[in-house]
């Protein structure tokens, strides 16, 4: 957050000015004044970060004051490396005397340096105060209407998303069908469709069907755009195992994995496995021979948004395509979370409309839409939507832009932070709220009326689950949620916006980066994916 940036700095520049250390009187000046300045600016920034979303140029002025408080300290930390070099050089001998005397002449040029700095920061900060007249922040501030965007606690005490989705009906008819069918041969069934059509609700809700009780043996695995195989064969053989000990797993290559899950499956009965996500059929190469034909109806389905792929997985595979939902459907789905008043009929119709029978669409908006009770607040989420439309229908990344902006400050930072899993990864929410408090999203200062941080933290994620922003993986015996996903679509939001917030950077061993240095440059905390080992530095 901008604001913690802000006080950080302005401690460090308090404590460079108590030390005992003789630095020239200029410089003294002008980190007095910076500081001065800086908590001058900090209530303003308060204020319009929670009105960020009106006007981008407001964020960019908030980043320009960021930048400033942040190069302050970086040059504060350079001259206290070097008294530290100064302090810690013998003095007794004539070599001593020696090298003595150069660190002093160093210091004294360093402080030269931070002098011109110290002065160009100067000329940065009073740049800044005209550009808050130019950019209109005195005004917002001077607004009591909007200055009144104020954070609640939302008391939440239930997930409001835990409903049926629509329009899978003939489409689970037709593929559940061929899971059952009589042909003993394995059979490959491909799913494919756009993002966000629902490839893997409908193929979830195939797996946990309570009718495929004769699969005794199933498997799940997510291989998504940015895959190891060698996790994938681990995933796979774990999720048939169940509880059983798989030690050496860690310590078998490519073709040990292919080796011991065929065997697995070549002693088990009937089978079931599903291979969500797949971006390119070389995947579905490497893995398919361990996948033996044990003519006993064993089944496998592949998910993937490539026709292509769907067709050339297997010589008999069944492809099915996913359609968008019809009118009725659409309209039937938003309802189911949204619930709409009679006088807000006509309008969810309308916004409803835009979505072009996109079921993450559609659910996004509904929980946009979820705690808005008034006409007044329905017309002006319909006016954004109209105002983003490039055609016909809204994008996805229009509404997810919109439900985004939406959120708290707060949990707009909890959200981002997201952005450090990698695709399709399932996080434990228990680490992730720690995880929040720890990086300072939550911090005392939120704690209302004995609602401790840890209460604050479980208010935002469900906040985030209601708004379909996050997903449920798996329950705790049915009460509390163990593990949440994101949808690659809204991970790629997450991932824009905590680049333009300067929230994390992201580097990725597997990926070709013409300039990793600068992919990580500015950026807070660095996110490193080291063949999917997953590693984050604060800085």
């Amino acid at each position: 957050m901008v604001d913690a940036t802000i006080s950080f700095a302005i401690e460090k520049l308090s404590d460079f000015l108590t030390q005992e250390v003789n630095i020239r009187l200029g410089v003294r000046d002008g980190v007095r004044w910076l500081k001065d300045e800086l908590g001058y600016l900090q209530s303003a920034v308060r204020q319009a970060e929670l009105n960020q979303e009106l006007n981008p140029l407001i964020r960019q002025w908030i980043n320009n004051v960021k930048d400033v408080a942040n190069d302050a300290v970086i040059i504060l930390e350079r001259f206290s490396t070097l008294q530290e070099e100064e302090d810690a050089a013998p003095r007794k001998s004539i070599l001593g005397c020696l090298r003595s005397s150069i660190c002093m002449c160093r210091k004294e040029a360093k402080l030269y340096d931070i002098g011109k700095e110290i002065e160009s920061l100067r000329g940065r900060v009073v740049e800044i105060k005209n550009r808050r007249d130019e950019y209109g922040i005195t005004n917002i501030l001077a607004n009591p209407i909007v200055q009144q965007r104020k954070r609640t606690v939302l008391r939440a005490t239930s997930f409001e998303n835990q409903v049926d989705v629509v329009g899978f009906e003939d489409d689970f008819k037709t593929l559940f069908a061929e899971l059952v069918g009589e042909d003993p041969s394995l059979k490959v069934i491909s799913i494919h469709g756009m993002g966000g059509l629902g490839k893997t609700t409908l193929a979830s809700k195939l797996y946990d069907s309570g009718k495929l009780n004769h699969f005794n043996c199933r498997a799940w695995v997510c291989v998504s755009q940015e895959y190891n195989i060698k996790d994938v064969l681990r995933t796979i053989i774990k999720s048939i195992m169940d509880h059983e000990p798989t030690n050496n797993l860690d310590n078998m290559n490519e073709v040990d994995l292919l080796q011991h899950l065929r065997k697995l499956l070549l002693g088990r009965d009937r089978y079931l496995a599903v291979i969500d996500d797949i971006w390119d059929i070389e995947a579905w190469e490497k893995i398919k021979k361990a996948f033996p034909d044990n003519k006993n109806g064993s089944r496998v389905i592949i998910t993937t948004r490539n026709k292509i792929i769907a067709q050339r997985v297997d010589d008999r595979c069944f492809v099915h395509a996913l359609r968008f939902l019809r009118e009725d459907e659409s309209w039937d789905l938003f309802c189911k979370r949204a619930k709409p008043l009679k006088n807000l009929e006509q309008l969810g119709k309308e916004m409803v409309g835009k979505c072009g029978g996109l079921p993450l669409a559609i659910m996004v908006l509904s929980g946009l839409l979820l705690h808005k009770n008034s006409y007044e607040e329905w017309v002006k989420v319909k006016n954004d939507i109209w105002r983003q439309l490039k055609g016909e229908s809204a994008e996805i990344q229009d509404i997810l832009n919109l439900s985004y902006y939406d959120l708290s400050f707060q949990i707009r930072q909890c959200f981002l932070y997201l952005a450090r899993f990698p695709e399709d990864h399932a996080f434990k929410v228990n680490n992730l709220k720690l995880l929040w408090i720890a990086e300072e999203f939550i911090s005392e200062a939120d704690e209302e009326d004995g609602v401790s941080m840890e209460d604050v933290a479980e208010n935002y994620l469900i906040e985030l689950i209601n708004r379909n922003m996050i997903w449920i993986e798996k329950w705790y015996w049915g009460e509390k949620v163990h593990t949440c996903r994101m949808h690659d679509l809204v991970r790629d939001l997450a991932i824009q916006k905590s680049k333009e917030e300067k929230l994390l950077g992201i580097f990725d061993s597997s990926k070709l980066h013409t300039s990793p240095i600068r992919l990580l440059q500015e950026q807070p905390r660095h996110v490193i994916y080291n063949d999917y080992d997953l590693n984050i530095s604060k800085c």
